[in-house]
């Protein structure tokens, strides 16, 4: 997978130039739609309107996306039923993993250094415990 337009800054932040966009305590996620016709998955999040960073409200950001193009694998995991429904909406974190390792634990797949030809796929791990791992050839973060 290639990024397009930002890195992964910590387990919760991607960046884009100067901005961070953290997905763990500014933006909620909405959710993802698949998109056959093109291949493509796009991941939502929204910025409530209790976000007082200075940087997004000076860009009148109200969300932003991840589009995830020429697909290649998707796998969502189950949630923690004992905890409440807006826990699926707060990241946990995101991580590279390795494609080719087995195990189950997200964690025991980051292990080396990430050279720039290596695949790897994106987990994202909500506070429900839900998790959800794409691979793609791109993904482009989108404002809005």
């Amino acid at each position: 997978m290639k990024f397009e337009n930002f890195e992964i800054s910590t387990s919760i932040e991607l960046q884009t130039g100067d901005t961070f966009w953290d997905l763990h305590n500014v933006y909620d996620f909405l959710g993802l739609e698949l998109v056959p016709s093109e291949n493509t998955l796009v991941m939502r999040w929204s910025a409530p309107y209790r976000s007082k960073r200075s940087d997004i409200s000076e860009m009148k950001i109200t969300g932003m996306a991840l589009r995830f193009k020429n697909l290649q694998f998707l796998h969502i995991g189950g949630r923690d039923g004992d905890l409440p429904l807006n826990e699926d909406t707060c990241l946990w974190y995101v991580l590279k993993v390795d494609p080719t390792m087995e195990n189950v634990d997200p964690y025991l797949r980051t292990h080396r250094e990430w050279k720039s030809a290596d695949s790897f796929r994106l987990v994202f791990a909500f506070q429900s415990h839900r998790m959800i791992e794409i691979e793609s050839e791109t993904v482009e973060l989108i404002a809005s």
